[in-house]
C-alpha cells in the first residue's frame, strides 16, 4: 500500500489534486483528512489529505504494463524496468535482443513508441507527465553523438561562413542540438518546417551595429 499526502483548503480540492497528480480514479484510492496547524490568509484553514492506494496503481507501473503489452503484441520478447518516477516524468528502460528493431533508423521506432505511450497514458489529463523510454542507453549515446555533431557543424559554419541545414529530427534530438550550441556567441540555431520532424538551420549570428 502506498501513501501520499496532499495539502489544500477543502476536501474536494485535495481529492481533485490527488486524482490529477496520481492519475487515479476516485474509486482507486481511499483518503483520510486531518486539520493542519496554522492558518491561511483570510481565516481559511489548511487540510491534509492522506491518500492510500495499491502499488500496482502507480502511474509508472501502469506505463510499464502498457509498454509490455505493446511489445507482446509485436511479438518482441523483452524485460522492462521502471527506472525513475516523479511528478514530472517517468523513465522506462527496455532490455531485449531485438533492440535494433525497436530503435529503428536514427531512433525513429523508439521515438514513435514513446509518442504512442505518452499520448495514451496522458489522454484526457490536464497535467502532462513526460514518459521517457530508453533501450541499451541509446538516448545517452545518441545525445553525446549529436552534441559532437553540433560542435563539428558549428565549426564548419564558422569556417565557410555559410549556413548548414541538418537532417529532419524529432524534438528530443533538436533540443540537444539547440542546447549544445546555446552558449556559442557566433552561432544561432533555428528549427524549420512543420510536424514532428523538423530541420535545424545552423548559421552565423548577424552582427548588429
Amino acid at each position: 500500500m502506498i501513501e501520499r499526502k496532499f495539502v489544500g483548503t477543502n476536501e474536494e480540492e485535495i481529492i481533485n489534486m490527488a486524482m490529477e497528480t496520481l492519475k487515479l480514479k476516485r474509486d482507486q484510492f481511499t483518503i483520510e483528512f486531518e486539520q493542519k496547524s496554522g492558518m491561511l490568509p483570510f481565516g481559511k484553514k489548511e487540510l491534509i489529505g492522506k491518500v492510500f492506494f495499491e502499488d500496482d496503481l502507480l502511474f509508472g507501473n501502469r506505463c510499464l504494463l502498457f509498454v509490455r503489452d505493446l511489445l507482446e503484441k509485436m511479438n518482441i520478447e523483452a524485460k522492462i524496468y521502471l527506472i525513475e518516477e516523479d511528478d514530472e516524468k517517468v523513465v522506462i528502460e527496455i532490455e531485449t535482443p531485438d533492440s535494433a528493431l525497436i530503435i529503428g533508423s536514427q531512433g525513429k521506432n523508439l521515438e514513435a513508441l514513446q509518442t504512442i505511450v505518452n499520448s495514451v497514458m496522458n489522454k484526457d489529463s490536464n497535467k502532462w507527465i513526460k514518459i521517457i523510454i530508453d533501450i541499451g542507453n541509446y538516448r545517452v549515446r545518441r545525445e553525446k553523438m549529436l552534441e559532437k555533431k553540433a560542435i563539428e557543424i558549428a565549426n564548419q559554419v564558422k569556417k565557410t561562413k555559410k549556413p548548414i541545414l541538418l537532417e529532419p529530427m524529432n524534438s528530443f534530438e533538436r533540443r540537444i542540438i539547440h542546447m549544445a550550441l546555446k552558449e556559442d556567441e557566433e552561432i544561432e540555431t533555428i528549427s524549420e518546417g512543420e510536424g514532428l520532424l523538423k530541420r535545424i538551420k545552423v548559421s552565423l549570428k548577424l552582427k548588429r551595429n
